[in-house]
Protein backbone atom coordinates (compact mmCIF):
# COMPACT_ATOMS: atom_id res chain seq x y z
CA UNK A 1 0.00 0.00 0.00
CA UNK A 2 2.73 2.26 1.02
CA UNK A 3 4.59 1.49 -2.37
CA UNK A 4 1.83 2.43 -4.58
CA UNK A 5 0.82 6.06 -2.61
CA UNK A 6 4.85 6.97 -3.02
CA UNK A 7 4.10 6.41 -6.54
CA UNK A 8 2.30 9.60 -7.24
CA UNK A 9 5.55 11.61 -5.73
CA UNK A 10 7.99 9.80 -8.20
CA UNK A 11 5.35 9.71 -11.23
CA UNK A 12 4.09 13.33 -11.28
CA UNK A 13 7.33 14.49 -10.33
CA UNK A 14 8.73 13.85 -14.25
CA UNK A 15 10.28 17.34 -14.96
CA UNK A 16 12.39 17.58 -17.93
CA UNK A 17 13.77 13.72 -17.82
CA UNK A 18 11.28 12.87 -20.39
CA UNK A 19 9.43 13.62 -23.45
CA UNK A 20 6.07 15.18 -22.96
CA UNK A 21 4.26 12.33 -23.94
CA UNK A 22 5.93 9.95 -21.54
CA UNK A 23 4.88 12.77 -18.95
CA UNK A 24 1.10 13.13 -19.70
CA UNK A 25 1.15 8.72 -19.93
CA UNK A 26 3.35 8.16 -16.82
CA UNK A 27 0.73 10.92 -14.55
CA UNK A 28 -2.10 9.10 -16.41
CA UNK A 29 -0.91 5.69 -15.16
CA UNK A 30 -0.52 7.31 -11.97
CA UNK A 31 -4.38 8.40 -11.86
CA UNK A 32 -5.17 4.96 -12.74
CA UNK A 33 -3.50 3.53 -9.86
CA UNK A 34 -4.89 6.56 -7.45
CA UNK A 35 -8.28 5.10 -8.89
CA UNK A 36 -8.05 1.98 -8.35
CA UNK A 37 -6.77 2.18 -4.52
CA UNK A 38 -9.97 4.36 -4.09
CA UNK A 39 -12.22 1.49 -5.61
CA UNK A 40 -10.98 -0.57 -3.09
CA UNK A 41 -11.30 1.10 -0.17
CA UNK A 42 -14.75 1.94 -1.35
CA UNK A 43 -15.35 -2.10 -1.16
CA UNK A 44 -13.75 -2.61 1.51
CA UNK A 45 -16.38 0.04 3.60
CA UNK A 46 -18.97 -2.87 1.92
CA UNK A 47 -16.83 -5.51 3.80
CA UNK A 48 -16.31 -4.09 7.34
CA UNK A 49 -19.40 -2.96 7.27
CA UNK A 50 -21.10 -6.61 6.62
CA UNK A 51 -18.64 -7.94 9.57
CA UNK A 52 -19.52 -5.73 11.87
CA UNK A 53 -23.43 -6.63 11.06
CA UNK A 54 -22.05 -10.02 11.52
CA UNK A 55 -20.54 -9.65 15.45
CA UNK A 56 -23.16 -7.08 16.79
CA UNK A 57 -25.80 -9.90 16.10
CA UNK A 58 -23.60 -13.02 16.63
CA UNK A 59 -24.59 -15.61 18.72
CA UNK A 60 -22.71 -16.49 21.95
CA UNK A 61 -20.70 -19.32 20.03
CA UNK A 62 -19.89 -17.73 17.11
CA UNK A 63 -18.89 -14.36 18.66
CA UNK A 64 -15.22 -15.08 18.72
CA UNK A 65 -15.64 -16.10 14.84
CA UNK A 66 -17.31 -12.66 14.13
CA UNK A 67 -15.40 -11.03 15.84
CA UNK A 68 -11.86 -12.22 14.27
CA UNK A 69 -13.47 -11.34 10.58
CA UNK A 70 -13.99 -7.86 12.08
CA UNK A 71 -10.92 -7.48 13.04
CA UNK A 72 -9.74 -8.77 9.35
CA UNK A 73 -11.86 -6.06 7.85
CA UNK A 74 -10.57 -3.03 10.11
CA UNK A 75 -7.07 -3.96 9.44
CA UNK A 76 -7.19 -4.07 5.56
CA UNK A 77 -9.26 -0.54 6.25
CA UNK A 78 -6.62 1.04 7.78
CA UNK A 79 -4.19 -0.65 5.00
CA UNK A 80 -6.41 1.09 2.48
CA UNK A 81 -6.65 4.39 5.08
CA UNK A 82 -2.68 4.47 4.84
CA UNK A 83 -2.87 4.86 1.27
CA UNK A 84 -5.17 7.47 0.13
CA UNK A 85 -3.79 9.74 2.67
CA UNK A 86 -0.44 8.87 1.02
CA UNK A 87 -2.04 9.56 -2.59
CA UNK A 88 -3.78 12.48 -1.12
CA UNK A 89 -0.82 14.00 0.51
CA UNK A 90 1.80 13.09 -2.22
CA UNK A 91 -0.57 14.76 -5.07
CA UNK A 92 -1.36 17.82 -2.96
CA UNK A 93 2.80 18.15 -2.63
CA UNK A 94 3.92 17.04 -6.19
CA UNK A 95 0.62 16.92 -8.38
CA UNK A 96 1.43 20.28 -10.13
CA UNK A 97 5.24 19.70 -11.39
CA UNK A 98 3.45 17.96 -14.28
CA UNK A 99 1.49 20.97 -15.07
CA UNK A 100 4.23 23.12 -14.52
CA UNK A 101 6.38 21.93 -16.99
CA UNK A 102 3.20 21.47 -19.34
CA UNK A 103 3.20 25.51 -18.41
CA UNK A 104 6.98 26.35 -18.94
CA UNK A 105 7.26 24.36 -22.57
CA UNK A 106 3.36 26.24 -23.62
CA UNK A 107 4.85 30.22 -22.51
CA UNK A 108 7.99 29.00 -25.22
CA UNK A 109 5.86 28.40 -27.74
CA UNK A 110 6.81 31.34 -30.09
CA UNK A 111 3.63 31.42 -32.88
CA UNK A 112 1.23 33.22 -30.49
CA UNK A 113 -1.80 31.67 -32.07
CA UNK A 114 -0.19 28.36 -31.14
CA UNK A 115 0.87 29.42 -27.39
CA UNK A 116 -2.51 30.24 -26.75
CA UNK A 117 -4.11 27.02 -27.73
CA UNK A 118 -1.26 25.48 -25.45
CA UNK A 119 -1.96 27.74 -22.53
CA UNK A 120 -5.84 27.45 -22.95
CA UNK A 121 -5.51 23.37 -22.61
CA UNK A 122 -2.75 23.45 -19.66
CA UNK A 123 -5.79 26.06 -17.82
CA UNK A 124 -8.15 23.73 -18.72
CA UNK A 125 -6.54 20.70 -17.03
CA UNK A 126 -5.13 22.71 -14.33
CA UNK A 127 -9.03 23.65 -13.32
CA UNK A 128 -9.86 20.18 -13.62
CA UNK A 129 -6.58 19.05 -11.40
CA UNK A 130 -7.54 21.42 -8.38
CA UNK A 131 -10.97 20.51 -8.37
CA UNK A 132 -9.73 16.74 -8.53
CA UNK A 133 -7.74 17.63 -5.47
CA UNK A 134 -10.41 19.18 -3.88
CA UNK A 135 -12.65 15.66 -4.29
CA UNK A 136 -9.54 13.39 -3.28
CA UNK A 137 -9.33 15.57 0.21
CA UNK A 138 -12.80 15.46 0.73
CA UNK A 139 -12.76 11.76 0.69
CA UNK A 140 -9.62 11.14 2.25
CA UNK A 141 -11.31 13.42 4.96
CA UNK A 142 -14.24 11.52 5.40
CA UNK A 143 -12.72 7.95 4.91
CA UNK A 144 -10.31 8.32 7.97
CA UNK A 145 -13.33 9.61 9.91
CA UNK A 146 -15.07 6.19 8.70
CA UNK A 147 -11.96 4.30 10.21
CA UNK A 148 -12.01 6.54 13.42
CA UNK A 149 -14.97 5.03 14.41
CA UNK A 150 -14.61 1.44 13.23
CA UNK A 151 -11.58 1.52 14.76
CA UNK A 152 -13.07 2.82 18.13
CA UNK A 153 -15.94 0.07 18.22
CA UNK A 154 -13.15 -2.45 17.74
CA UNK A 155 -11.21 -1.13 20.65
CA UNK A 156 -13.97 -1.19 23.23
CA UNK A 157 -15.47 -4.74 21.59
CA UNK A 158 -12.36 -6.39 21.76
CA UNK A 159 -11.45 -5.33 25.00
CA UNK A 160 -14.94 -6.75 26.36
CA UNK A 161 -15.91 -9.98 23.80
CA UNK A 162 -18.91 -11.20 25.89
CA UNK A 163 -22.66 -11.25 24.76
CA UNK A 164 -22.82 -8.09 27.22
CA UNK A 165 -19.89 -6.09 25.52
CA UNK A 166 -21.23 -6.96 22.28
CA UNK A 167 -24.75 -5.68 23.07
CA UNK A 168 -23.72 -3.05 24.95
CA UNK A 169 -22.02 -1.60 22.03
CA UNK A 170 -25.09 -2.34 19.41
CA UNK A 171 -27.07 -0.29 21.48
CA UNK A 172 -24.75 2.88 21.41
CA UNK A 173 -25.51 5.59 18.46
CA UNK A 174 -22.42 4.87 16.85
CA UNK A 175 -23.34 1.12 15.99
CA UNK A 176 -26.78 2.47 15.29
CA UNK A 177 -25.77 5.07 11.90
CA UNK A 178 -22.53 3.65 11.21
CA UNK A 179 -24.17 1.71 8.22
CA UNK A 180 -25.11 5.45 7.34
CA UNK A 181 -22.00 7.46 7.44
CA UNK A 182 -20.46 4.10 5.64
CA UNK A 183 -22.83 4.97 2.74
CA UNK A 184 -21.80 8.69 2.94
CA UNK A 185 -18.32 7.79 2.43
CA UNK A 186 -18.71 5.53 -0.49
CA UNK A 187 -20.12 8.75 -2.28
CA UNK A 188 -17.44 10.52 -1.47
CA UNK A 189 -15.07 8.29 -2.56
CA UNK A 190 -17.11 7.46 -5.99
CA UNK A 191 -17.05 11.36 -6.59
CA UNK A 192 -13.03 11.29 -6.03
CA UNK A 193 -12.98 8.27 -8.65
CA UNK A 194 -14.94 10.19 -11.12
CA UNK A 195 -12.66 13.30 -11.20
CA UNK A 196 -9.54 11.20 -11.25
CA UNK A 197 -11.00 9.46 -14.48
CA UNK A 198 -12.05 12.62 -15.72
CA UNK A 199 -8.27 14.21 -15.47
CA UNK A 200 -6.60 11.05 -16.53
CA UNK A 201 -8.72 10.31 -19.65
CA UNK A 202 -8.26 14.25 -20.54
CA UNK A 203 -4.58 14.12 -20.08
CA UNK A 204 -4.00 10.45 -21.47
CA UNK A 205 -1.83 10.57 -24.55
CA UNK A 206 -2.29 7.75 -27.89
CA UNK A 207 -0.41 5.16 -27.71
CA UNK A 208 2.38 4.09 -29.19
Amino acid sequence: MKKAGLTVALLLVVGCATSAPDRSARAASTLEEMQQNSMKARLQIDAVLSSLEGLLNAEPDRLRKAYDRYDGDVKKMKDYANAIRENNADLQKNGSAYLNQWQKDASSVSNAELRALAEQRQNEIADKTRSMKSTISTAAQSFAGFLRDIDDIHKVISNDLTPTGQASVKNTALAQTVQQEGAQVKTAIQNAEQSIADVRARITPTAK
